[in-house]
C-alpha cells in the first residue's frame, strides 16, 4: 500500500534512497519550527512557523527501514501538509532549546 511522507531534512537528499522508488508529490510545508540538530540534520517539533520540504507517495513496506534510521530521537506522526495531504513526517522527540533554529524553515537554505 502507498502512503504519503512529508520530507525536511537527509531524506530530501542524502538518504532519499532509503525510500526506495518514492513518486514526488511536490514542495509543500507543515506547521512547526524546525532545529539544527547538529551540524548533519534537523529536527521538526510542534509550533507556530513553517517548515519546508517535500511530499513523496511511499510504499509502507519501507517505514520500517525508516523508524530504524531515525532510532530513538524522532517519532513518526501524522500532519496535513499545505497542499493538502495527509502524510507522515518524522517529529523531533526531545527539547530543542540548546539548538538554534533555522528561522527559513528549509534545511537547504540553513
Amino acid at each position: 500500500m502507498k502512503t504519503h511522507l512529508f520530507t525536511y531534512g537527509l531524506f530530501r537528499d542524502q538518504a532519499k534512497l532509503l525510500l526506495g522508488k518514492p513518486i514526488s508529490c511536490g514542495r509543500a510545508y507543515i506547521k512547526g519550527k524546525m532545529y539544527r540538530v547538529n551540524e548533519f540534520y534537523p529536527g521538526y517539533v510542534d509550533g507556530d512557523g513553517k517548515v519546508w520540504g517535500e511530499v513523496f507517495l511511499i510504499d509502507e513496506d519501507v517505514f520500517k527501514q525508516l523508524d530504524e534510521y531515525e532510532g530513538h530521537e524522532y517519532e513518526r506522526i501524522k500532519v496535513k501538509s499545505s497542499s493538502d495531504l495527509e502524510c507522515w513526517v518524522y517529529r523531533y522527540k526531545y527539547p530543542v532549546t540548546r539548538f538554534e533554529e533555522i528561522k527559513s524553515g528549509d534545511w537547504h537554505l540553513r
